[in-house]
């Protein structure tokens, strides 16, 4: 069994394979090193970035409750050996620490992790003139010895993987082998040697299945046909054997030669199957960790938006349409309510999808920051301060800048003790539905938050009376920017108020769902191109 040509060509494919095989695992596992390196490099700068702006608040407001919601917040993650945020007197605000993880290499875990282990970012503020404050401190301590666990295990698991697809592929192409010559070949040298030399034409042998235009076929031929001529006398035996052994040894030559082309080909076919699998597992990899993130994003985003009925005691009826082109977007809105004073914000951020999303976080912080320190009775002043707090949270008040992100915004306060309500708009309109008719009051034809918007530039407020019934809207461009209809033209403002007027009476949530409705048969079969968002409400009457 061990001098079979089927044995040799395991044992040689085997050890090709496994040669192959582990050169490869090498090279992937160097580069999954690299990989993971870059990775926690660049998740830990997102994490601190992420968490910055609540971490800057914490610190200037020296609150405890905070800077322990950010702390706890990134010791979350496994990897995280300890955080601490501290305020700029060197006082402790938050500090969260597990024990590290065993490891049987500790000092090659410092080694490889060593210097990706520590991350530091410095808190600061920046003051109405420009200056800049430091407030305190955050630092991020990594588990090496976890992260060297992790990169262990990946990395035996690739090695078994490269393994396990070397014999796998061994296996296969001796099988094949094995089927498509060895066996045929074996059934025709046993054929022959039942031969009877004094009667050779009574012992033709059987064609093998599958060969009647091979090498195989053509030996078979050839034999059958020495056989016959045999019988037309001995003395043609001796040319006929010659013949045979010619046709042998070329069959050898031929069988030799395609062996050869056969294994060059087999080579690159383990090339291309190794690099095949690599490169699937590496894209299923990377989808899953993209959607998961993409997920888990949507629950913070949604978590960021505020409760409908936080408007309670302010407006009588509120409809609000808060749909993202991705699962999470960058549009944004919020409603809150102080006393008898409530306001109603909508926001259309930079982009949509991710990038979309995490402009949303700081236009939330840097929104939620204006109401509890700038106050909510005037519209224009929140537009101005939120102008110039984006500014900052992005860098982009300075020279250096290296972005160019912003948003439009639109704003409403309702003072129902006054019955009026005071709009302030920055590119988006408010659309007001009174005495049975519709019309538009325009915002000011400025973005926020952009290298171009100026710092002081100072917003126009609308204030207006509030009539029984009426009713407002608010809602960003990803409503009117919708292609379709016979033509492929935009839906447009002036369809959009068209819509609204034929349903001025009815309740918002049914003027909002129609609408929505509407945009669907308008859409057809073209994909929306922008996150969406409408809101609409009516006022309550002024208290007794």
């Amino acid at each position: 069994m061990l001098d079979g040509l089927s044995f040799k060509q395991a044992f040689a494919t085997l050890i090709i394979a496994l040669t192959v095989g582990l050169l490869t695992s090498a090279y992937e596992l160097q580069n999954d090193y690299r990989n993971m390196h870059e990775q926690v490099r660049h998740d830990m700068a997102a994490d601190l970035n992420l968490v910055r702006g609540l971490a800057v608040e914490a610190a200037y407001q020296l609150s405890a409750e905070l800077a322990g919601e950010v702390v706890g917040g990134l010791h979350q993650n496994p990897m995280v050996l300890e955080v601490t945020l501290t305020d700029n007197y060197g006082g402790e605000l938050g500090k969260e620490k597990r024990a590290a993880v065993s490891t049987p290499f500790p000092a090659l875990a410092e080694r490889l992790f060593g210097d990706v282990a520590a991350h530091a970012r410095a808190l600061e503020t920046r003051n109405p003139n420009g200056s800049s404050t430091s407030v305190g401190s955050l630092e991020l301590h990594l588990d090496s010895a976890g992260l060297l666990n992790a990169w262990l295990s990946r990395a035996a698991a690739a090695v078994w993987s490269g393994v396990a697809r070397a014999v796998l592929v061994c296996a296969l192409v001796v099988a094949v082998f094995y089927i498509l010559i060895t066996k045929p070949l074996l059934r025709i040298t046993a054929a022959i040697g039942r031969v009877d030399t004094t009667h050779p034409g009574a012992f033709l042998i059987d064609l093998p299945r599958g060969h009647q235009r091979d090498e195989l076929g053509l030996l078979v031929g050839t034999v059958n046909g020495m056989l016959g001529e045999s019988q037309h006398g001995l003395d043609d035996r001796d040319s006929a054997q010659n013949e045979l052994a010619a046709l042998a040894r070329d069959l050898e030559r031929r069988v030799a030669e395609r062996t050869h082309e056969l294994a060059r080909e087999k080579e690159g076919v383990e090339r291309a199957l190794a690099q095949l699998n690599l490169a699937n597992t590496e894209l299923e990899k990377a989808n899953r960790d993209i959607n998961d993130g993409i997920r888990y994003a949507s629950r913070i985003q949604t978590a960021l938006l505020p409760d409908q009925g936080a408007l309670s005691g302010v407006v009588d009826e509120l409809a609000v349409g808060w749909q993202p082109l991705d699962m999470v977007g960058g549009d944004y809105y919020w409603a809150g309510s102080f006393d008898s004073m409530g306001v109603i914000a909508v926001m259309d951020c930079t982009g949509h999808g991710v990038p979309g999303a995490f402009m949303t976080a700081v236009v939330a912080s840097s929104f939620s920051r204006i109401l509890h320190h700038h106050g909510h009775e005037d519209p224009a002043e929140m537009l101005t301060q939120l102008n110039r707090l984006v500014k900052t949270a992005l860098r982009q008040d300075r020279d250096s800048a290296v972005s160019n992100d912003g948003l439009d915004a639109a704003i409403c306060v309702i003072d129902r003790a006054k019955a009026t309500l005071t709009f302030a708009g920055a590119n988006l309109p408010l659309l007001v539905a009174e005495n049975g008719g519709l019309r538009q009051v325009r915002g000011d034809r400025m973005s926020l938050g952009y290298l171009d918007s100026p710092e002081d530039y100072r917003f126009s407020a609308h204030s207006m009376s509030i009539t029984p019934g009426s009713a407002f809207y608010l809602y960003t461009d990803g409503v009117t920017d919708q292609v379709g209809g016979d033509n492929n033209r935009l839906f447009g403002r002036r369809r959009l108020q068209e819509v609204l007027a034929e349903m001025g009476t009815r309740p918002v949530t049914e003027q909002m769902d129609a609408l929505f409705q509407q945009l669907s048969q308008w859409r057809g079969e073209q994909r929306r191109r922008d996150d969406m968002t409408f809101v609409a409400f009516r006022p309550l009457s002024a208290e007794a």
